[in-house]
Order: structure tokens, then C-alpha cells, then sequence
């Protein structure tokens, strides 16, 4: 288990650090356009670009703010509970957690699939949109992940108290 939790820290490393220049693109793109469009010379397809790397940096971010807990929880409620129900609320959420972002996995790499299939490209540039999906759809597969380890972890924390 160990293991893996070094591995899955290297690649949310490297995430974060992917989103961060998805960011700075984002911003440099932005700024080059609109000194471009002073000039009267924007740059085409500006928006699209700046879109891709939105969700780039979106998906690439999901490990590293499952991890840190940077996720927006209620608990003002839950702290009123026994630590008994606390500890059972926590596993129901954890599993339906796990099953809505393995599902989401799914649903976007067969949403992807579908628009390789189709040859669908971006209306601009002419990208295709299928490898941005697909790279969605990893960034899912390791957030879920993510919450599989944590879940693991927490069983085996339950266990021991």
C-alpha cells in the first residue's frame, strides 16, 4: 500500500505542477490577445485555447485537492454526532464518492470514444476533442483512485481503533 501511495503522490505532483503551466498559458494567451487586439491582430482561436487549458487545469488539479481536503464539507452537523455515526457517515460517503467519480471515469472515456468515432474536431482550430476527453478522463481515473487509497486507509484505521 505504501507503494502505491508514493507512486500516486508523484503523479499528483506532476499534475500540479501540469495544471500550474495549463494556467500560465492560460494567462499568456489571454494577454497576447488582447495586446493583439489593440493592434487590430487577436490571436485566432484564442478562446478555444484558453477553454482546453480551463479544463486541463481542472482535471489536472482533482488529485491534489482530494488529497489536501481542499473540497468544500459541511460539518457543522456531523460534529454534533457520536463518533460512531460520524465513522459511519464517513464510510457511506467515501463508497458513494469512490462509485460517482468511477462512474464519471467511465462515462467520459465512452464519451470520448464517441468523439474519436465521430472525427469531431474543435470549431476553430480543428483540434480534436477526444484527446483533451481522454486526458479528462485519466484525471478522473486517478482522483479515483486517490479516494480508493484514502478509503483503504481509512478501513484499516477503523479496524485498528
Amino acid at each position: 500500500m505504501e507503494g502505491i501511495e508514493k507512486i500516486l503522490a508523484r503523479v499528483e505532483s506532476v499534475m500540479r505542477v501540469a495544471a500550474c503551466l495549463s494556467l500560465m498559458a492560460m494567462v499568456l494567451i489571454t494577454v497576447a490577445d488582447i495586446s493583439g487586439r489593440l493592434k487590430q491582430s487577436p490571436i485566432f482561436g484564442s478562446e478555444e485555447m484558453v477553454s482546453f487549458l480551463a479544463v486541463l487545469a481542472l482535471g489536472l488539479t482533482l488529485p491534489y485537492a482530494h488529497s489536501h481536503r481542499s473540497h468544500i464539507g459541511v460539518e457543522v452537523f456531523v460534529q454534533l454526532l457520536s463518533m460512531r455515526v460520524r465513522r459511519r457517515l464517513k464510510l457511506f460517503r467515501e463508497i458513494l464518492s469512490i462509485l460517482f467519480f468511477a462512474t464519471a471515469t467511465v462515462m467520459i472515456g465512452f464519451y470520448a470514444r464517441d468523439k474519436q468515432l465521430s472525427g469531431e474536431v474543435s470549431m476553430n482550430l480543428g483540434l480534436p476533442e477526444h484527446v483533451l476527453i481522454y486526458v479528462l478522463a485519466a484525471c478522473f481515473a486517478v482522483t479515483t483512485l486517490a479516494m480508493i487509497v484514502d478509503f483503504l486507509r481509512f478501513l484499516d484505521q477503523w479496524r485498528q481503533s
